[in-house]
């Protein structure tokens, strides 16, 4: 027996302060970053910039036409900037109902600048939209925090991975990478990636959740970051997830951040499994989040 709650939120991957944290290249070209904001912003913020610039731009035209002076439209009332507005809508979506008209050649040029943009727009919009439904997506949650505690007698590192969606995963692989900055013996600071073991790295089905762990021994080169308060801002763990994806036939990738002040150190997270007396299986979702500080090595529930 499985449990699915239906009112889980579904996971958003936020990393606007990892970002933050970087200084980018004023190298990079803007146009490339705004068409990529374009297709990952959520779908609030690309309706309001739809709707925004579809209104701004008819405002801009309505101004332009009140400034060809009285006459310039047909049956339109002197002087009126909602006349206008509404003309420059109609002449944007070529409706054309026929009770306002351009007269003269100004107000003509801009009906025709206005009628090239406004079929220019549409397919930008068109074409935005259908790309940002038909990107796959992995449907993939991560835990909020990542919790440090003893499993089997060993310092483990634990974060959870749950599948938000229906279909299955297959070959879905995670990695874990520790990103630090380092300084050379010469005085030069650069970036390193260290890839850390998981204890298992890779799923032939994933359909539900997934703890990961990583033990801290000795071998660890987080070991030496962990609890340290003078390399706090120094280093943040990078996860990534890839697998196939059987309801989009496709291949679907994810990652997350879990900076210094996402990691509780001493903790373990609430067991989500629990058994019926019937000796079936019930998965509670609503405490895939929490942790409790550490007090015995009992692996919290982990179920495929």
């Amino acid at each position: 027996m499985r449990k699915f709650p239906f009112n889980r939120r579904p996971a958003r991957i936020n990393l606007e302060e990892y970002r933050a944290s970087l200084s980018r290249s004023e190298l990079a070209r803007p146009e490339n970053n705004f068409y990529h904001w374009l297709l990952g912003t959520s779908w609030t913020s690309f309706l309001l910039l739809v709707v925004f610039v579809y209104l701004g731009t008819n405002l801009l035209f309505a101004f332009g036409y009140l400034a060809c002076g009285e006459g310039a439209i047909t049956n339109a009332e002197p002087g009126s900037l909602l006349d206008a507005f509404f003309f420059s809508v109609q002449t944007m979506a070529t409706i054309g109902y026929g009770r306002m008209t351009p007269v003269g050649s100004w107000p003509n040029a801009i009906v025709t600048f206005e009628a090239f943009f406004g079929i220019v727009y549409s397919a930008l919009t068109t074409g935005l939209a259908f790309a940002r439904f038909t990107r796959p997506t992995a449907g993939v949650r991560f835990s909020e925090v990542a919790v440090v505690g003893s499993h089997d007698g060993v310092q483990t590192l634990k974060f959870r991975v749950a599948n938000d969606r229906s279909s299955h995963i297959v070959e879905a692989q995670l990695r874990l990478w520790l990103i630090a900055e380092s300084m050379t013996s010469e005085g030069e600071r650069y970036r390193r990636s260290v890839e850390l073991q998981l204890h298992r790295s890779e799923s032939p089905v994933f359909s539900l959740t997934w703890t990961a762990m990583h033990s801290v021994d000795e071998n660890s080169a987080l070991k030496e970051y962990l609890g340290n308060p003078d390399v706090e801002q120094q280093w943040h763990l990078l996860i990534t997830f890839t697998g196939y994806h059987e309801s989009l036939a496709n291949q679907v990738y994810a990652r997350h951040v879990y900076l210094p002040r996402n990691v509780q150190e001493n903790a373990t997270f609430i067991d989500i499994v629990s058994v019926l007396p019937d000796g079936g299986r019930v998965i509670d979702l609503t405490n895939f989040d929490k942790w409790i500080p550490s007090t015995s090595d009992k692996l919290a529930g982990e179920f495929l």
